[in-house]
C-alpha cells in the first residue's frame, strides 16, 4: 500500500523559491530521490547536471541534507548518481549498464538506443518501476559507518555514508536470486566486475 509519486519542477527552497529540481521521487510523501535531466539537443549534457548539483544546490537544504537518499544526473546517453552533496567536492558514480548491456562484457556507458528510446531509458522503465524501486530501497541501500577502534569504543571519524548500488551490482544480484529461485540452491556462480561501468 505504498504510494509512489513523481513531481516535476519541484521548488524545494524557502530561501530561494525560484530554484527547482527537474524530478523528485517520493514514497508515501517522503522525498527519496532527486534528478537533474539534461538534453544534448539544447547543448547540455550530464556534466551540466553534475555541475548544477555541485554549484547550484546547497547541501544544507533540508531536502539534500536529511531527506533524499540519492541524486541522479542524467542525459539521453549517460546516468550518474551521488548519495551526498558536498558542494564542489560532490562525487558522482556511473549508473550505466555498459556498452553491450547488463551482464555482458563491454565498455563504460550504455548501448545504442532502440528506435523511440534513449540510451538511459532503462532508468525510468526498469529502475524507477515501482516494484523494482521499492525493492532497491528495501534491500540494496547500505549505511557504512567508517570507524576506528579506540579500546572498546568505536569512533566514527567521518560520519556515516549511504551506499546506493551501482546498476551492474543490482542487476547481478537480481540475476543470481532469480536463478536460485528457479533452480534451487547449490549452484556455483562467477560474477566478473570491473571498476568502471563496463562489465
Amino acid at each position: 500500500k505504498n504510494r509512489l509519486s513523481v513531481t516535476r519542477q519541484l521548488s524545494y527552497s524557502a530561501k530561494h523559491p525560484l530554484k527547482e529540481l527537474d524530478l523528485v521521487l517520493f514514497v508515501n510523501g517522503v522525498p527519496v530521490a532527486t534528478a537533474e535531466l539534461k538534453n544534448q539537443m539544447t547543448g547540455q549534457t550530464v556534466e551540466d547536471a553534475k555541475r548544477q548539483y555541485r554549484v547550484d544546490r546547497d547541501p544544507a537544504e533540508l531536502l539534500f541534507a536529511r531527506r533524499a537518499l540519492v541524486h541522479f544526473a542524467v542525459d539521453q546517453g549517460l546516468a550518474f548518481l551521488t548519495t551526498r552533496l558536498a558542494g564542489a567536492k560532490t562525487e558522482f558514480l556511473p549508473f550505466n549498464t555498459g556498452t553491450d548491456g547488463p551482464g555482458n562484457a563491454g565498455g563504460a556507458g550504455n548501448p545504442p538506443a532502440a528506435p523511440g528510446r534513449y540510451r538511459t531509458s532503462y532508468l525510468w522503465e526498469e529502475v524507477w518501476q515501482p516494484d523494482a524501486w521499492l525493492d532497491i530501497l528495501r534491500r540494496f541501500l547500505h549505511l557504512e559507518q567508517p570507524a576506528k577502534q579506540t579500546g572498546r569504543v568505536r569512533v566514527s571519524p567521518h560520519g556515516r555514508r549511504l551506499i546506493f548500488p551501482r546498476y551492474h551490482q543490482w542487476h547481478a544480484v537480481r540475476e543470481l536470486t532469480a536463478h536460485a529461485a528457479a533452480h534451487g540452491s547449490g549452484h556455483n556462480y562467477l560474477v566478473q566486475h570491473s571498476a568502471g561501468s563496463g562489465k
